[in-house]
């Protein structure tokens, strides 16, 4: 009987980090023109969440990663009305939406220093 519970002990830490999400970093953010773009493969996550990008001028996009975009391969855009510095930020959210709730993402929040000339 000890060795079923040492094992179950032990299933479960190998299982626990695959289900835990890495972090939220996007495969490529690049910057052109005053327009950013972040391109996202979140496929690692296993399951719908919610994610909020805010691009520091204090503008916020809550996408449901699996049910609006497709969790393998999305990207994001934004275009700054101005020139400056800006923290652009990737963190789980959990976000309300009637029967299409999704808890947050889990990972690790990403952010990135961003300079827009114009």
């Amino acid at each position: 009987m000890n060795g079923i519970k040492q094992f179950t002990v032990s299933l479960l830490i190998v299982i626990s980090p695959a289900i835990m999400a890495k972090d939220l970093m996007p495969k490529i953010v690049s910057n052109s023109d005053g327009a950013v773009t972040a391109q996202f493969d979140l496929s690692h996550m296993g399951q719908d969440c919610g994610l909020l990008v805010k691009w520091g001028d204090g503008t916020e996009k809550k996408i449901r990663v699996g049910r609006d975009v497709n969790e393998e391969d999305f990207t994001v855009t934004h275009s700054y009305s101005s020139g400056g510095g800006y923290i652009f930020e990737v963190e789980g959210s959990t976000i309300k939406k009637g029967l299409g709730t999704v808890f947050a993402c889990q990972g690790k929040t990403y952010r990135q220093a961003i300079c827009i000339g114009k």
